[in-house]
């Protein structure tokens, strides 16, 4: 599926003309400052994302879910991280133990 911004620049464009309030326009300035744009390609952008059925709700309801999807990935991590740490703890025993095994076996075998 094709996105509106694709369609729009496709074909022929038409200026059109806006009334806004002075603290809007401040809004738009700084939102493109912020991201390095123009004025007039933040407002083109806003217009697109809101024609396309994109609204600050949905935005914020999808970011509540990654957000919570994250935190539950977060959780999951912490436990494998503290399981391969008791997996290493573990091993390093028996590892110690296996040497000190090794090392006994040797030193009997030598005095035969």
């Amino acid at each position: 599926m094709q996105s509106l911004h694709s369609l729009a620049t496709r074909g022929a464009t038409r200026p059109i003309s806006l009334r806004l309030a002075p603290c809007y326009i401040e809004q738009l300035k700084a939102r493109a400052l912020t991201v390095s744009g123009s004025l007039t390609g933040v407002a083109r952008e806003l217009i697109l994302t809101g024609l396309a059925g994109g609204d600050n709700k949905a935005l914020a309801e999808r970011l509540m879910h990654i957000e919570r999807r994250l935190a539950a990935l977060e959780g999951l991590a912490r436990e494998v991280n503290e399981a391969a740490q008791h997996i290493d703890s573990v091993s390093c025993d028996l590892r110690g133990k296996f040497d000190a095994l090794l090392q006994a076996l040797s030193s009997a075998e030598g005095c035969t």
